[in-house]
């Protein structure tokens, strides 16, 4: 059998050193969403967003969810309130066809020259974390393909994280079989929606002094949560 890990990834926050004392500056954070069963996956966001459509509509205040025409677009964690974030953990947690990995990146420690070219800066913490989660075993050792919505990243800079992992972790280190990157538009994959609630409920974890610790404890209670990839790294 073949055997290949899915990856689907999204952020939020911001690569910045700008206006540090901002809470919402202080935090990037990346989510990697490792896919089991993708059809089984897809069908439940289906039924989901069927079966809750106008709670979706009402949550709607900033108008991410749905298009002009009243048809909806794609899920935004930003958009949702604790009563319907929660209704998402419980909808979609119950049997384990994915995991989390997080990127957490602390604004106010990253050398200041970091961020001076922030799609470098994203590409370097994506292949520490990979490599990270792959020597502590937390994701095997297949072909990868990562699914990134391309909002997030400049198209003059899409084809350098696929080179630089496969040079890096594949070529290099040898901890790795070859890695596809794929960029899509996050409202026509759900996976990445999946993605990018995820993202938004730790990073508003973050920005609310521990809004969501029961959830994100729950996460980890119940082995969604794999791992959080801390940057910068802090030396022994």
């Amino acid at each position: 059998m073949v055997y290949i890990n899915k990856f689907y990834i999204d952020e939020s926050g911001s690569m910045t050193k700008i206006r540090l004392d901002k809470i919402n500056h202080k935090y990037f954070v990346v989510c990697i969403v490792l896919v089991n069963d993708s059809k089984k996956l897809k069908r439940i966001f289906k039924r989901y967003i069927s079966a809750n459509i106008e709670r979706l509509r009402k949550n709607d205040k900033d108008n991410k969810m749905f298009y002009k025409n009243g048809k909806f677009k794609e899920i935004k964690g930003s958009s949702l309130n604790k009563e319907m974030k929660n209704h998402f953990i419980n909808y979609f947690c119950q049997n384990n066809y994915f995991k989390i990995f997080y990127i957490l990146c602390e604004n106010c420690n990253v050398n200041s020259f970091f961020y001076d070219n922030t799609a470098r800066a994203f590409n370097y913490v994506i292949k520490n974390s990979l490599e990270s989660f792959t020597k502590n075993r937390l994701i095997n050792k297949d072909d990868n393909y990562l699914n990134i919505d391309e909002r997030n990243v400049k198209t003059n800079s899409r084809s350098t994280l696929q080179e630089y992992l496969n040079i890096e972790l594949y070529l290099s280190l040898e901890i790795q079989k070859t890695f596809q990157v794929l960029y899509c538009q996050s409202e026509s994959n759900t996976l990445i929606q999946i993605a990018d609630f995820f993202s938004n409920l730790y990073y508003s974890n973050l920005i609310t002094n521990g809004k969501y610790n029961e959830e994100i404890k729950m996460l980890f209670q119940k082995g969604y949560i794999k791992d959080i990839f801390k940057f910068p790294i802090k030396r022994s």
